[in-house]
């Protein structure tokens, strides 16, 4: 019995089709930082292209930990492009911004 059609298809050209589908299906996640909260700070996100700076929202997530109680973790979504840092409000967050260099200061 042929599954093969006669048409010049082989198990090797089949084969690679799918190792590329595969490949291409396959999303690589990777860990890009993380930070301790400072209590009493915001989290800011400043995109880079576009210069817009805003206070990041979080999202909590609950599980239950191995003795029992519920264990708390704050995840964000990250955005490409974008600078995040912790700051007590938006112009500590802006003068840090200028000490890394992300925004030109302005001569006065």
């Amino acid at each position: 019995m042929r599954i093969l059609p006669e048409s010049g298809i082989t198990n090797e050209m089949i084969c690679q089709t799918q190792v590329e589908l595969l490949e291409q299906q396959r999303q690589e996640y990777k860990l890009i930082g993380s930070m301790r909260k400072v209590p009493g700070h915001t989290l800011f996100s400043f995109n880079v292209k576009t210069g817009e700076i805003k206070p990041v929202k979080l999202v909590r997530e609950a599980s239950i930990g191995l003795d029992g109680k519920p264990v708390f973790k704050e995840k964000i979504t990250v955005e490409k492009d974008c600078y995040y840092e912790q700051a007590l409000n938006l112009k500590n967050f802006i003068k840090r911004l200028k000490r890394r260099g992300l925004i030109e200061r302005v001569k006065e």
